[in-house]
């Protein structure tokens, strides 16, 4: 991934969004007053973390993140630990911490995604990496990583994914996959069940699982189906049910490398 040097300071935003329009003077007792503070009161700019022990790369990547995420405060630092209090916290849209070389079996790179995870459970979390490796993606997402971005994406596509992340949606570059699929393509073997017996989906959960491993919303899904995004939600719990998965990341981690039986 490409990136331009610059020196920026590490501890401010890079970038602010714009600000809002001044409200229109009314009088004390105009009727009107909360109408109008509804009307020009708008949400809070998406802020994202950028982590990145590496001052160099935290630089020019924060600046790079900063200069293409309009709208966004993108701040950059070494560390979550960097970030004092609960209230800091609770701004950030998205965590963006970049691994570089290192893996989530070092102390390291565990600890600090133990922290991530502690300071901000709810916060979405996209890991960055040199590494295109299917072993790191699967423990990147079992470490409760919504997107896997390596170094060889390109940035428009890193930076569609962050975004995908942040509206609430979930990336797995389909690289990785093609690596995870490519020692079992001679040999495919089948999802099995506690028993040992073939895993077996209906026509409608193959569909719902093919777009769910190209990382489309439920919404997205639903449309081109045509059916609710109830229905979709449904079929995604019965997936996780017949896998034994945690969560629909898990689903397509536990499929990218198995042929999906239809049902008898």
């Amino acid at each position: 991934m490409a990136i331009a040097m610059s020196q920026l300071s590490s501890s401010e935003p890079f970038h602010r969004g714009q600000p809002l329009p001044e409200m229109p003077t009314l009088p004390r007792s105009s009727k009107t007053a909360p109408l109008l503070t509804e009307v020009w009161t708008t949400a809070a700019p998406a802020v994202a973390l950028y982590i990145d022990r590496q001052q160099l790369s935290r630089d020019c990547v924060g600046e790079q993140l900063a200069g293409h995420l309009a709208n966004w405060t993108v701040r950059s630092v070494t560390s979550i630990r960097d970030i004092k209090g609960l209230a800091d916290l609770s701004k950030f849209s998205i965590i963006v911490f970049n691994l570089h070389y290192g893996r989530f079996g070092s102390d390291e790179v565990r600890d600090e995604v133990m922290a991530i995870r502690e300071a901000a459970p709810g916060t979405p979390l996209v890991i960055m990496s040199d590494l295109e490796d299917a072993m790191e993606v699967r423990r990147a997402m079992e470490h409760g990583a919504r997107g896997y971005l390596p170094a060889d994406l390109p940035f428009a596509q890193a930076i569609a994914a962050i975004r995908l992340v942040g509206g609430g949606g979930t990336y797995i570059p389909a690289c990785v996959l093609a690596t995870a699929l490519a020692p079992q393509r001679t040999s495919q073997t089948h999802p099995m069940d506690g028993e040992g017996n073939p895993i077996q989906f209906s026509r409608r959960q193959r569909e719902v699982l093919e777009r769910l491993k190209q990382g489309k919303q439920n919404k997205i899904i639903a449309h081109e189906l045509n059916m609710c995004e109830s229905t979709v939600k449904v079929h995604i719990r019965l997936l996780m049910k017949k896998l034994k998965a945690r969560n629909r990341t898990q689903v397509v981690l536990l499929t990218s490398n198995m042929q999906v039986l239809p049902q008898t």
